[in-house]
């Protein structure tokens, strides 16, 4: 079955991605959807991801880091993706 509205084939792609029957949809929440992700990923692709976390939260400002400047940050955010 198709389904016509963006949530609905948004939903219907999630749901072939992961192996998840539409029938039971309705119990995916946020958490799973997270957990399902993270299990999907490999140990280079996790270590990239809290890199890129971390070296964000230095540029707006919620962790300090003396060693780098802004711009040095942004560069290396740019380098990761």
């Amino acid at each position: 079955m198709r389904m016509l509205s963006p949530l609905g084939r948004n939903t219907q792609q999630g749901g072939d991605s992961y192996g998840l029957s539409l029938h039971i949809i309705h119990a995916v929440c946020k958490k799973l959807a997270w957990w399902m992700f993270y299990g999907n990923l490999e140990l280079p692709e996790l270590d990239k991801i809290q890199t890129i976390k971390e070296l964000s939260c230095v540029t707006y400002g919620l962790i300090p880091l003396a060693l780098f400047d802004v711009s040095e940050v942004d560069f290396l955010l740019v380098t990761l993706h």
